[in-house]
């Protein structure tokens, strides 16, 4: 067994994390931020916005196989990881619906079935674990925006933003990333920026430096800042 002294452990340099929002709002256009070398699944076939970047390489998931296209995928970002800094996977919540629907045709019915969708979470978990592992790499997962009911202590109800995942494992996969950002735009001025710190309204968190919000720009230059 390895131990490892907390007082030796040095903050990571490096951002893995999940951003969400609704559908159009600008979450592919944060990769034009990464610097060094970037890799992009494009899973929603959103990157077009990344038109004419010259530090990013895209690869395009085949609607027809989503999980075999994830599996090479990986095996693309292992066997070059010497020459990327960054890896996105861009989005989760339409790869999901994708992998469903794959096994669906497989059935008599045409939908996926309640050992499906079991199946899936334990896949996504294992899926996030296994590009987690990669050192000194940027790891980006996106994912479209839903609300659920939270019902407090005192019997309160409030609606709360967070990645439209299952129910089922959408705490897990939040718990397991180090940060999770929901991007918003402000309405007077146009300008991007995300969320980073947790409110009855919005799940995110940060646990990489003290920055409870950021502009879209600023999300991968890691490290705390002065809070009034």
């Amino acid at each position: 067994m390895e131990i490892t002294k907390a007082e030796d452990m040095k903050r990571d340099a490096y951002l893995h994390g999940m951003i969400y929002s609704k559908p159009g709002s600008g979450k592919t256009t944060t990769f034009k931020f990464l610097e060094g070398r970037t890799l992009v699944l494009d899973v929603d076939g959103s990157s077009q916005v990344l038109s004419g970047l010259p530090n990013i390489d895209i690869v395009k998931l085949d609607p027809s196989r989503p999980a075999q296209t994830m599996i090479e995928f990986y095996g693309y970002c292992k066997a070059n990881q010497d020459k990327y800094e960054s890896f996105v996977i861009d989005n989760l919540t339409h790869y999901q619906k994708l992998w469903l629907m794959e096994k669906g045709k497989s059935t008599k019915s045409g939908q996926p079935e309640l050992q499906h969708y079991g199946i899936f979470d334990t896949h996504i978990i294992e899926l996030i674990s296994t590009f987690q592992a990669f050192k000194n790499k940027n790891i980006i997962w996106t994912a479209w925006e839903t609300t659920r009911q939270i019902q407090t202590e005192g019997g309160q109800l409030y609606n709360q933003f967070l990645p439209d995942i299952r129910d089922k494992v959408v705490n897990h996969v939040m718990g397991i990333i180090p940060v999770v950002g929901r991007l918003l735009t402000n309405a007077e001025t146009g300008v991007r920026g995300f969320v980073l710190r947790e409110s009855n309204g919005t799940f995110a968190k940060n646990q990489l430096d003290n920055r409870e919000h950021c502009l879209q720009d600023d999300l991968f230059k890691i490290g705390d800042v002065a809070i009034d």
